[in-house]
């Protein structure tokens, strides 16, 4: 918990409650408390947001007390970043409640100080003092976790399902009901894909996009059939009239009989877990190669879909790339038919350079200039810090000064709040303000800044030059998408266009120089 009041001074709420017996019989008036906290708090020089007082109430709850309620109002607000009482006490006499307080102040970053037991969370015993209490707490939460595990448990055992937001695809259970029950237009396609993957010998993939052509919803109501979702149906037991236990955890899960009806029979169902079982266990995803550098930038001009690439051996037994429009209808993975053809490496690469190369009226800046800048700005920022850390030193001066005149009652708590609110307007400001310019401050070692014009300047230079890894770091690192338009001409060619070039976000405002850039610089000399 960030307690120190070096930089900031704490906005404190003191804290005070009094009951009608504890003021007759121990003297712990309102009034005496009040004043012996004021005190406490100019000299650690806080600054007291407000005063809350529950007089002539118990402590042994905190929902009938008002002042309270509004302190923790205003800590979880952010006004309240301190709280000060008399006695731990005063705050509570329930252990209940105080860790509740306690998990509260860790959560909001407050610090928690109390005066007669010189509990203050700005020293190690005070600290300690939080920590113990956090003991307690975090002992009190792992039993309730530990008894709401083991009446999970004992509901599955029972039979019941532990569905609680999303229930399995082809059941439903209404609120109040402990039995799911059987949702016939789900459980009918849930018939129909255990159907179509055991006895039509239909992979997931295909199931998927058979229940996606037809717009079948998935249980979240979506169209977004896929092998997940699939895998997740056929090896649901529920279907069998199971319920489960702890899904995620091969330690803790069982399988015991519900009392919900059955989808699939048992021999369909097993059928489905022996195919599954036997399904070769390999990847079919491939890396990207340093050949395939356009990979992932591709944008189909006619359709706004991705380019994929698609790696082949010609005769001669050279490895060739080409990249295609994955809504092309022969390889469609989408409801959108796409009539761009492919396209050739080779010929992507010329269209790209040609493209950079027609670019114009762009100018490269000067590493000097751009260099006398950030001393210049350097300079300029520095000074205005060193005006905002003198202001806020006055501003701290003044809020302490007023901190003098109300507690020494020259001030009243009103005209206290006011004078305070005025200063803390000005302090907000001038913090802003000072953060805003040490975020500003260049390095001095910072390198030179570059826009979108030094990137392409160096691009229509020194592309040729760079290897094929180069290409591709410099592709992901600073272009966003290369828009191309492929047009098939009836006995030629196809003729490929490179229509737009975007940019990372970052690119569009300013980058620092990146190793890649390094490299098209140092290669302007070959």
């Amino acid at each position: 918990m960030k307690q120190s009041t070096k930089d900031v001074a704490l906005r404190t709420g003191i804290y005070v409650r009094v009951s009608t017996d504890e003021q007759v019989q121990e003297g712990y008036s309102i009034r005496a408390q009040t004043d012996k906290l004021k005190q406490y708090a100019l000299l650690k020089d806080w600054q007291i947001y407000d005063i809350y007082a529950d007089e002539g109430i118990s402590g042994k709850n905190i929902v009938d007390r008002p002042a309270i309620n509004r302190l923790i109002d205003d800590i979880n607000d952010g006004k309240v970043n301190n709280v000060l009482v008399f006695k731990v006490d005063r705050l509570t006499r329930s252990t209940k409640n105080l860790l509740e307080l306690v998990e509260l102040f860790e959560e909001c970053n407050c610090a928690f100080n109390s005066l007669t037991e010189s509990i203050d969370t700005d020293t190690p015993s005070g600290r300690m003092f939080l920590k113990i209490i956090g003991i307690f707490a975090e002992f009190e939460r792992e039993n309730l976790v530990s008894r709401l595990k083991l009446g999970f448990e004992r509901k599955a055992k029972e039979g019941y399902t532990l569905a609680n937001s999303i229930m399995s695809y082809g059941y439903s259970r209404e609120k109040g009901q402990k039995v799911q029950t059987i949702l016939p237009g789900e459980a009918r396609i849930v018939k129909e894909i255990f159907e179509m993957y055991v006895n039509e010998n239909k992979s997931m993939c295909g199931i998927a996009r058979s229940l996606n052509e037809r717009k079948i919803p998935t249980k979240k109501n979506a169209v977004s059939w896929n092998t997940g979702t699939l895998k997740g149906v056929l090896t649901n037991p529920t279907y069998i009239g199971k319920v489960r236990y702890a899904i995620a955890d091969e330690n803790r899960y069982f399988e015991t009989d519900g009392h919900h009806e059955r989808i699939v029979s048992d021999e369909l169902y097993n059928l489905a877990q022996e195919k599954i079982a036997n399904i070769p266990k390999y990847s079919r995803t491939k890396k990207p190669r340093d050949s395939n550098y356009y990979c992932g930038v591709l944008v189909c001009d006619y359709c706004g879909g991705k380019f994929t690439t698609h790696n082949y051996k010609v005769k001669s037994g050279e490895d060739k790339t080409s990249y295609r429009c994955a809504n092309n209808a022969s390889f469609k993975t989408s409801d959108v038919t796409c009539k761009s053809p492919s396209i050739i490496h080779d010929k992507l690469e010329t269209a790209f350079v040609d493209y950079i190369k027609n670019i114009n009226d762009l100018t490269e800046l000067e590493d000097v200039t751009i260099e006398n800048k950030n001393t210049i700005k350097a300079k300029e920022t520095q000074e205005y810090i060193k005006s905002c850390e003198k202001k806020l030193e006055t501003l701290n001066m003044r809020k302490k000064k007023i901190m003098e005149q109300y507690v020494s009652e020259e001030l009243t708590f009103e005209e206290y709040k006011v004078m305070l609110g005025v200063f803390d307007e000005k302090f907000d400001m001038l913090t802003a303000e000072l953060q805003k310019a040490r975020l500003e401050m260049p390095s001095e070692n910072e390198p030179a800044e570059i826009v979108k014009s030094d990137i392409i300047a160096s691009m229509k230079e020194n592309w040729d030059y760079l290897s094929n890894n180069e290409k591709m770091t410099f592709l992901q690192r600073f272009v966003k998408r290369i828009h191309v338009k492929v047009e098939k001409t009836l006995g030629k060619a196809n003729i490929v266009n490179i229509e737009k070039l975007e940019f990372n976000s970052v690119v569009e405002t300013e980058v620092k120089r990146t190793s890649v850039l390094s490299r098209l610089k140092g290669l302007q000399g070959r």
